[in-house]
């Protein structure tokens, strides 16, 4: 038996492919569509297109447009993409009522509105039929045949309205290209008059390239000049800068002066370092500053307590002064008793009424009033005391009886 390789169909292999994926082609050949019933259905349509897509909304527009157009029978309206719409009407009537009111504008921006037609242009619908007043012209050449031109020339020109005031024409403009506001007439004289075109009823629109897609904020062209503009005036001064410096001349004096530091000005170091302290002084923690007024309460404990003692030191010299002049004694506590007194109040004690107690002997040992010296209550003998008190005692009851 011969050994030989199979073949692949003799095996039945083949790629897979899947039927339902068609190839795609660049471009596509149809045959002639039988649309006479399309045609006969669309002949009473109204085709639109938005001017700024960016603020125009065709979902918005279609009722605002389904009610302004006030018919006898309401026009059914579409959204058709990129920016473009259509409303179907009933009559004929209608739909030529609606044309003669152009131009519209929604939003404060320009509308394109324009009856069907069977047409493959991309820039369908683009017109919008404008009023527009001539300016300039002289009144000796307001005539049908000159205004005639002039629509001609910037775009579809349909009828002039020549009066013994004023001077306007009803064309055509092409609504997707900038507007043409001056236009100069040419006589056969070669005589020539530049006028001025304005429109009637236009609303919002760029004032630098007279487009009606944009404001003059979003204006390309005018970003590019100024951008330009920029540029050179960058590009003239570094060669006036290097011109300068080329020559081998110094800058003047007035260039020095402007330059020169003024004495009041900080280095920047110092300023640096200011701005650090300052940050810091903000920062520092809390337990800081409660300290600090913690210290300054205790001064001023220990401040009212020497005062406290050396107006007892007074009051007990006129207290003996009195009691030798053969006056009434006035009973005076003794610090001990103060001490207690203070205590029992909740006044500070121990270790700050030893502090205070010192502070108040040195301001008294230091004192050159002549105020005597406070004893202390250790030295003191206790029959003296007792001594003290029975004398007291019996001066007392000698004036009470």
């Amino acid at each position: 038996m011969e050994n030989r390789r199979l073949t692949v169909t003799e095996k039945g292999k083949a790629l897979v492919s899947e039927p339902y994926q068609a190839p795609r082609k660049a471009k596509v050949r149809v045959p002639e569509p039988a649309n006479a019933y399309l045609l006969q259905k669309h002949s009473l349509t109204l085709i639109g297109r938005i001017t700024n897509p960016s603020i125009q909304k065709v979902w918005s527009l279609l009722p605002f447009f389904s009610e302004k157009w006030a018919t006898e029978s309401r026009p059914v309206g579409a959204d058709l993409g990129q920016g473009m719409f259509q409303f179907q009407f009933e009559k004929e009537e209608d739909l030529l009522n609606i044309l003669e009111k152009r131009p519209y504008h929604y939003a404060k921006w320009m509308v394109i509105v324009e009856r069907w037609n069977p047409t493959m242009a991309p820039d369908f619908p683009s017109l919008i039929p404008f009023w527009i007043k001539v300016q300039g012209l002289p009144v000796h050449l307001w005539t049908e045949p000159t205004i005639k031109e002039i629509g001609n020339d910037i775009g579809i020109y349909e009828e002039a309205e020549i009066t013994s005031l004023s001077v306007r024409m009803r064309v055509q403009i092409n609504g997707r290209l900038p507007l043409i506001t001056s236009s100069v007439v040419e006589f056969p004289s070669g005589d020539e008059v530049t006028t001025t075109l304005v429109y009637e009823q236009l609303v919002k629109h760029c004032s630098y390239c007279l487009r009606l897609d944009h404001e003059l904020r979003d204006c390309l062209k005018a970003k590019a000049e100024k951008r330009e503009k920029l540029d050179l005036s960058e590009e003239e001064d570094l060669g006036r800068s290097r011109g300068r410096y080329s020559t081998g001349k110094a800058p003047s004096s007035r260039h020095r002066e402007s330059h020169r530091p003024s004495p009041y000005s900080r280095p920047n170091e110092f300023r640096s370092r200011d701005r650090h302290q300052l940050n810091n002084k903000r920062l520092e923690p809390q337990y800081y500053r409660e300290t600090n007024l913690r210290r300054i309460d205790d001064r001023s404990s220990q401040w009212r307590k020497s005062q406290s003692y050396n107006h007892y030191d007074k009051e007990r010299s006129s207290h003996t002064s009195a009691f030798h002049g053969g006056h009434e004694p006035i009973h005076q506590p003794f610090p001990s008793e103060t001490r207690h007194h203070s205590r029992d109040r909740g006044l500070p004690n121990s270790r700050e009424e030893k502090e205070d107690s010192s502070a108040s002997r040195k301001a008294q040992q230091e004192s050159a009033r002549g105020t005597p010296l406070q004893i202390p209550e250790d030295n003191l003998p206790k029959e003296a005391i007792a001594e003290a008190i029975g004398e007291l005692h019996d001066v007392m009851k000698l004036y009470t009886s």
